[in-house]
């Protein structure tokens, strides 16, 4: 008689398929928010599109790659000029996550600065989708009623002052 041992192995796509709306945006701020704090000037939310690509729509990705290229290109500011995920200049040294809400196959996930956690609105709600067995960010909605998309896909100013990239 032939014997056959099965071990299952756990691949990355199993994990993510395995994981709540909660926990995929808590591993995400648990790895982005130390480098938000040491690369805050270079913009940390390239180091997420580097490194964390495949946690964000394609849409989204994209759109913060053309956001950063056109920056990278002109000395005064055409991009954005704060955190999109933490919703600041300054980020704070943890963030925790408040309620999720789901509407349909999107959750929203409140996001709170630790200093914020008593105030009545989060630093901002990641709005997160499962595709193909595979949790994503859609978009970040901020307090002051924008969002992330809405802001990426709106007209921006000219780039009048070239940066002269001889002389970095």
């Amino acid at each position: 008689m032939l014997s056959c041992s099965v071990t299952a192995q756990v691949t990355k796509v199993d994990e993510e398929k395995t994981k709540s709306p909660r926990q995929f945006v808590q591993d995400f701020y648990k790895w982005y928010v130390p480098r938000a704090s040491r690369n805050n000037a270079n913009g940390a939310w390239n180091l997420a599109l580097k490194y964390k690509s495949s946690a964000f729509t394609h849409q989204l990705s994209e759109l913060l790659r053309q956001d950063s290229a056109a920056q990278a290109k002109c000395k005064e500011l055409v991009g954005l000029d704060f955190d999109p995920f933490l919703n600041s200049q300054d980020p704070a040294d943890r963030y925790d996550l408040g309620k999720i809400t789901q509407r349909g196959q999107i959750y929203r996930v409140d996001i709170y600065a630790e200093s914020e956690k008593k105030s009545e609105n989060p630093s901002v709600r990641a709005e997160i989708a499962e595709r193909n067995g595979r949790w994503l960010f859609v978009n970040f909605y901020y307090s002051d009623g924008t969002n992330l998309l809405g802001l990426l896909q709106s007209p921006r100013p000219k780039c009048s002052l070239r940066r002269n990239l001889s002389n970095k």
